[in-house]
């Protein structure tokens, strides 16, 4: 290791707990039973209304620091838990998430200096035994400079993978390039990630470092889909490509946010038409995209007769109308 980082350093694991009774004694556990010991866990309960708290109290451990604020979003838990950390690298952990046991050790050895971010490898998994777990490979599963991981992350389908619980992040980018922007809530991640991996030198990849990201929970906030949590979608990927535009110009790179732009274009679309508009006009700046709306055979079959636009509106009346029916059933 580098003497840009300390031998053994302290890892400083930040959660915020918002509702989470189901999951945050699993995550806490994975976490206490590390192979990489040299951590401290700052967890910061965001006005929890169920026994997210007292189960968070009921495990003993002096690595463990607790906080309480009232419920003012993830990324205000985050930064108040970055506040009181002291770690030289810090993981934002969802608190619903796992690691493999050797996740932070094979992170930490990676890094060389206070420049580069370690990710991994990740998969999703919506049972508790982890049964059905599955890898999702990318492009960029390897080691990359920072604004070239954001591009190819982007450029293909528009969509890149930024949990915080996938990284390790030197304290000395954070502190340099600024904290979590609490007025994003849905999507927050990938502003914040952006910001910090356009900042950095390299992202190194960690193949054994596996990350178990639950999906499927209905409460949690990717499945948000109101105004509010629109909006904030809206914002974060303006400021996020914002972030990559001002590291590469290029022509890959425009087309790379074009898609970006283009992915949310089509969910905004028709219910947020105003959301959809503003998104619109900034792609055609950049030149465009050129991904596709993809839905069910159905849907595709409509897609091509009628238009996008047309195939969404029927989408969505269809959803209304099976919502309405389920309800008259209860």
């Amino acid at each position: 290791m580098s003497n840009n980082l300390k031998e053994n350093p302290l890892v400083s694991i930040c959660i915020p707990a918002y509702n989470v009774e189901n999951y945050i004694k699993d995550t806490l556990t994975n976490i206490l039973s590390q192979s990489y010991s040299n951590i401290e866990i700052i967890i910061v309960n965001d006005g929890s209304t169920d026994n997210t708290l007292d189960i968070i109290n009921s495990i003993d451990d002096k690595r463990m620091k607790v906080f309480s604020q009232q419920n003012n979003g993830a990324s205000s838990a985050r930064n108040l838990a970055f506040k009181y950390s002291s770690g030289s690298l810090i993981k934002f952990m969802d608190a619903d998430d796992l690691l493999s046991n050797n996740f932070i050790f094979d992170q930490v050895i990676s890094l060389n200096n206070n420049n580069n971010i370690a990710s991994g490898s990740w998969g999703r998994f919506t049972k508790n035994d982890l049964s059905d777990f599955k890898l999702s490979p990318e492009k960029v599963w390897k080691t990359m400079a920072g604004i070239d991981w954001l591009i190819e992350s982007l450029y293909s389908s528009g969509v890149n993978m930024t949990p915080p619980s996938l990284f390790l992040i030197p304290r000395i980018l954070i502190e340099k390039n600024g904290v979590w922007n609490e007025k994003l809530s849905l999507i927050d991640d990938f502003e914040f990630m952006t910001r910090m991996i356009t900042n950095c030198h390299k992202i190194v990849y960690c193949e054994s470092s596996i990350l178990y990201y639950r999906s499927g929970i209905e409460t949690s906030l990717s499945n948000q889909k109101s105004r509010k949590h629109y909006e904030s979608a809206q914002l974060s990927v303006r400021l996020g490509i914002q972030h990559i535009l001002s590291k590469d110009n290029s022509n890959k790179a425009k087309l790379a946010c074009a898609n970006s732009l283009q992915v949310w274009i089509y969910e905004f679309y028709p219910n947020y038409k105003d959301l959809s508009k503003v998104l619109i006009e900034k792609s055609k700046e950049l030149g465009g995209a050129n991904i596709k709306y993809h839905g069910g055979r159905l849907l595709n079959i409509f897609k091509f007769i009628l238009g996008w636009k047309l195939a969404k509106r029927l989408q969505l009346l269809f959803w209304n109308l099976r919502y309405s029916n389920r309800k008259r059933l209860f």
